[in-house]
């Protein structure tokens, strides 16, 4: 389990033919995303975090917090009503969340988290799941 591997399947599942998918090493703007995504015209970005999941649904899932950088590029992104999301991977499931959860993300818990998500499923991930990952992300 790494962000690297879960890229790959994440490029390898999710792209359709006209869409982009770009991995981002940014040394310039501090707090900027890791993934920009673009697909029908529509553009977001993607902070990849993976976590293992704790054995307690109540305890805080993030073992690697969001940075205060990383909070601030997010709430600039709200506040410009762009799109913004974290993509979280753990040894159980895929969880995508808004990044208006900025700043509290690195407190929720494994139930909070799921309550509140955009998407989430189980691993395995499914065919059909890729679709609507896709489809929580342009729409």
């Amino acid at each position: 389990m790494s962000e690297r591997t879960d890229y790959h399947l994440l490029r390898k599942k999710l792209l359709l033919p006209g869409d982009r998918i770009d991995r981002i090493e940014n040394l310039v703007v501090s707090g900027m995303p890791d993934i920009n995504f673009c697909a029908q015209g529509i553009e977001c970005w993607i902070e990849q975090k993976t976590a293992i999941e704790p054995k307690r649904f109540d305890t805080s899932l993030l073992t690697y917090k969001i940075n205060q950088d990383q909070k601030n590029w997010f709430l600039r992104q709200m506040r410009s009503r762009g799109r913004a999301f974290f993509l979280i991977t753990t040894d159980k499931r895929w969880v995508l969340m808004s990044g208006s959860f900025a700043d509290f993300i690195n407190d929720m818990s494994v139930i909070e988290i799921l309550h509140n998500c955009a998407w989430s499923t189980s691993k395995p991930i499914q065919s059909e799941q890729w679709t609507y990952l896709r489809e929580a992300l342009i729409s």
